[in-house]
């Protein structure tokens, strides 16, 4: 009787353990052999976050609307046809900064040269803290480590990712904590960083012109018009274009067609965190991002901005990346959802 009993207990949190995954909405999946974890939201693809060493960083990559449209531009891993070639250490969307104890972290590729990468560094991940699955969101936790190029250790990274899916709304929250190690660090002032996503070619603005292109197959040509092109760049101050850059503000965003798809993309500063708002590194060739320690990088007029990060102490970042089949005129109230 008794093996019976627990045999049915057994059988019993079998099957419900089966129908909590079942009835999980978002979900991670790990696979480790390929370096990636998958994010299905209703067992339909959104993101991976990858930690192949050939991305120099942790990223997610790529990040997909809900019906399927390629947000993120592939190139230079993933490459699809009429990719630009440019900045190719802009991988999907990920986390750096140009100037740690004066290495950069921003600019590191596979197609920089010996001599370029002596003066960069790498981010390392190092482990998956814990995961979480559930019906309107999933959680990833993960550590890092920020190496400069002789091996040095200047900071740990514990970065805690949320993924969201809703009425054809996506999210990804992500919380990020830097530790320094032994010795202070200094953020010095770099317009190179540091929430950031690189968007598909289709979501640059009209004057992108004229630009390398490759195929899928690595066949590289120029593009000598803006067809295809339907990026309009935005801010919550209310400046468009190339305006955008430099400028202070609480989140920016880029609007345009992916197919017959209209959708947005929006990087969220959050009032919490060190300098917000953040200057926008907002280009029309694809980049949105938000840098919270630049300052004379962006005005010559001000003097040049430094950041001290003593041993042990930590520094928290909040950002949202957010994909939305919204109109532009929602994106404020999304922010304001954020920050609640």
């Amino acid at each position: 009787m008794m093996a019976k009993f627990v045999l049915t207990m057994i059988i019993c949190v079998i099957f419900s353990a089966s129908a909590e995954v079942s009835q999980a909405r978002v979900e991670l999946r790990l696979d480790q052999q390929n370096n990636r974890a998958d994010v299905f939201t209703d067992n339909i693809f959104f993101t991976s976050y990858r930690w192949d060493e050939r991305f120099m960083r942790p990223v997610l990559l790529p990040v997909k609307t809900a019906s399927g449209a390629f947000v993120t531009r592939g190139f230079p891993h993933e490459t699809r046809d009429g990719e630009t070639i440019n900045h190719p250490h802009q991988v999907g969307s990920s986390f750096s900064y140009g100037s740690v104890n004066g290495v950069d972290f921003w600019n590191a590729s596979r197609f920089r040269s010996a001599e370029e990468m002596k003066h960069m560094g790498r981010i390392l991940h190092r482990r998956i803290i814990s995961r979480k699955n559930g019906k309107t969101s999933a959680e990833l936790v993960t550590s890092s480590d920020w190496i400069g190029p002789d091996g040095k250790l200047h900071l740990t990274e514990t970065t805690k990712y949320t993924f969201r899916s809703a009425n054809g709304i996506r999210s990804v929250d992500r919380e990020t904590t830097l530790t320094a190690n032994k010795e202070n660090v200094v953020f010095g002032d770099s317009k190179e960083g540091m929430f950031a996503v690189h968007v598909a070619r289709e979501l640059q603005q009209e004057n992108q012109f004229p630009v390398k292109i490759t195929s899928s197959a690595g066949v590289i040509s120029e593009a000598a018009d803006g067809r295809g092109l339907s990026g309009k760049y935005f801010n919550s101050l209310g400046l468009n274009g190339d305006k955008v850059w430099g400028t202070r503000a609480k989140w920016a965003a880029v609007s345009g067609t992916l197919g017959n798809e209209k959708v947005t993309v929006a990087v969220f500063d959050h009032p919490s965190n060190l300098n917000f708002p953040s200057y926008g590194m907002v280009r029309g060739y694809g980049l949105l991002a938000l840098n919270p320690f630049g300052q004379k990088a962006y005005d010559p007029a001000l003097t040049a901005a430094s950041y001290v990060l003593e041993p042990g102490k930590s520094i928290r970042f909040r950002h949202r990346l957010l994909v939305s089949n919204a109109g532009t005129d929602r994106i404020e109230n999304a922010y304001q959802e954020f920050v609640k």
